[in-house]
């Protein structure tokens, strides 16, 4: 069953690159869930940064790129970025690091997904975490020992920018307990937005490149979405600010899917 799961994760796994005026300015994980190609990131994967700017993804001159595994890269478009609820007993708006977006032409082979389920994990659960992380390096160290100026290696070198990793190698999938898991209401009564969602710690850390990737349950559905990998202070005398990997990787639930869904069918009554 878990051979069957981590398959079922390389091939729904795609390597996102985005591209800015001919310039790479970000690049991490994503997964289809849906038949269709629809994708669920981290918005902070969208944009290169955080917090969300939606000047950052709302750029024409702006172009995201998806290889997935035995495709050719596909442009994609965003349905939203981050989910943001002014609450009001806060005074910034918080910010959910997730992203959906969409292909840009209709796609006529069905993608390999892994469905999504909006209930949270439960402490203690196993779950499975993947992206195309920074563990990962081409084999033989390829791109450093290449010959630049042998013919094709130009043009072999560039598509592995654009995420033909994902054919040579896959992403790295790895396993997992939830291990701290905690349950945020935001809501914000003039806007009538609620929305409930879980941020929940993961006993297992991801480097950089992962962050937008799946978290799955032993069912083998999506169940959440790497947001980041935690850190902790290592603060020294020197340098009282220092922080390193904590060896632990936090994640975000996908119920702000939903919540999104009822906020775009109350945006589509109001214009009836």
């Amino acid at each position: 069953m878990v051979n069957k799961i981590y398959e079922s994760i390389k091939r729904s796994c795609g390597y996102v690159t985005v591209v800015l005026n001919g310039e790479k300015i970000s690049q991490g994980t994503c997964f289809s869930y849906t038949p269709d190609g629809e994708i669920i990131t981290a918005a902070h994967v969208v944009t290169g940064r955080m917090p969300i700017r939606l000047e950052d993804y709302s750029d024409p001159n702006a172009k995201i790129f998806v290889k997935f595994p035995g495709r050719p890269v596909i442009e994609y478009f965003v349905i939203f970025c981050s989910v943001g609820i002014n609450v009001d007993a806060f005074s910034e708006i918080i910010q959910l690091d997730i992203a959906v977006l969409a292909p840009k032409e209709k796609q006529t082979i069905p993608f390999s997904y892994l469905p999504a389920r909006l209930s949270p994990p439960r402490l203690g659960d196993r779950v499975f975490l993947s992206g195309f992380s920074d563990d990962l390096s081409l084999p033989f160290n390829f791109d450093r020992i290449a010959k630049r100026d042998f013919p094709g290696m130009q043009d072999f070198l560039s598509a592995m920018q654009t995420g033909y990793i994902a054919d040579m190698m896959g992403p790295m999938t790895k396993s997992a307990i939830v291990g701290n898991h905690v349950r945020i209401q935001a809501s914000n009564s003039e806007q009538k937005i609620s929305v409930d969602f879980s941020l929940f710690y993961l006993d297992n850390g991801v480097n950089s490149g992962a962050s937008g990737g799946p978290i799955v349950n032993e069912a083998g559905e999506a169940i959440g979405v790497i947001s980041q990998r935690a850190v902790t202070s290592a603060s020294q005398s020197t340098d009282t600010s220092l922080k390193v990997p904590a060896g632990a990787t936090i994640g975000l639930s996908l119920e702000p899917i939903e919540t999104v869904r009822q906020i775009k069918l109350q945006q589509a009554l109001t214009k009836i």
